[in-house]
């Protein structure tokens, strides 16, 4: 009988903590590898509320996923590690998506928001736009092909550390890729590189291609492109001829405001010479609807941010995905 008790008493102490959301692993290096076998894990763990496709595969056989939450009608976006060693963005929104279905199966807030939203509004996320970029960064050329080692090494201006490249495997900034002010971009490179070469054209990158037609296909009400290095919240897009005296961009700085509230992240419009070429900056363009371009950690010159930064960067940021989702929702009703 004292047995029986003692493991009565035992489960009804650590019950809570055992089936807390602990899927993906936030203190490692966070893989291409690990966040498919995560995809996996939550599927089967939330079959109801988490599905996800492939939007194409990368020139390696990588796949660009995309993973949907909700059966709204109406859709937010929310996307990470455009460039290769900003991978900590992807550990965010797989903690994000883990989270948010863990508390929607118990019917549980997030700092306090309902993730019931999510009965009104889908969010989709992309996780990882460059999985290939992410690979090579993390990896080295270990992991790819040595027929293609000298392309990578000449790109990487022949350094063999490969920590500090932000480009696709064909050394193409997927971030400058966007057809919004283009043309005109500046501080760019002339020819591949481990960063800044914008390409021949917009829309070259399979990765951008790829993202591009997903954006026009769910055509969301909200977009989000988080970054890595600075700890800040751009918004706006100057060169579209955005003012303070239009009914959208009240909505759309009012919307801007209060995540940099809740974040505690410093609200800035970019300097015109700062903008073109981005997700953010095509997206107001193509859809005149919000997006913001999140960067989520301190500044570090050409390397990943460190582990122990995440902590921090989760608590500013693990409720930004149900509290846009919720000004979706009021948006349209």
């Amino acid at each position: 009988m004292k047995k029986i008790f003692l493991s009565f008493l035992f489960t009804l102490c650590f019950y809570p903590l055992l089936t807390e959301a602990q899927i993906v692993e936030t203190d490692k290096i966070y893989t291409y590898e690990m966040l498919t076998e995560n995809l996996i894990d939550f599927s089967q763990a939330y079959p109801n509320l988490i599905t996800y496709k492939s939007l194409t595969t990368t020139p390696k056989g990588r796949d660009l996923w995309a993973v949907k939450m909700g059966e709204g009608n109406t859709s937010i976006l929310i996307h990470g590690a455009h460039h290769a060693r900003e991978w900590m963005t992807s550990t965010l929104i797989m903690k994000m998506i883990e989270t948010y279905a863990d508390a929607y199966k118990k019917n549980l807030s997030v700092e306090g928001f309902s993730p019931s939203i999510l009965n009104e509004v889908s969010i989709w996320f992309v996780p990882m736009v460059n999985p290939d970029g992410v690979t090579l960064q993390q990896y080295g050329l270990d992991a790819f092909p040595s027929d293609l080692h000298p392309k990578l090494i000449k790109m990487n201006k022949g350094s063999l550390n490969f920590k500090r490249w932000k480009a696709n495997l064909n050394g193409i900034d997927l971030n400058r890729q966007y057809p919004a002010n283009w043309e005109n971009l500046k501080g760019v490179q002339k020819k591949p590189s481990y960063q800044f070469y914008k390409g021949r054209e917009p829309i070259e990158a399979e990765e951008v291609n790829a993202l591009v037609d997903f954006t026009r296909e769910i055509k969301p009400e909200i977009a989000v492109s988080y970054h890595s290095t600075g700890n800040v919240l751009f918004w706006g897009y100057h060169q579209w001829g955005l003012t303070h005296t239009t009914e959208f961009t009240k909505d759309y700085y009012t919307i801007a405001e209060k995540v940099s509230e809740l974040t505690g992240y410093k609200l800035e419009e970019p300097a015109s010479y700062q903008q073109g070429g981005g997700y953010t900056d095509w997206f107001i363009q193509e859809f005149e609807k919000p997006a913001l371009t999140i960067e989520i950690g301190s500044l570090i010159k050409e390397n990943s941010l460190p582990l122990d930064a995440f902590p921090d960067i989760w608590k500013r940021n693990k409720m930004i995905g149900l509290f846009l989702a919720e000004c979706a929702n009021r948006h349209l009703n």
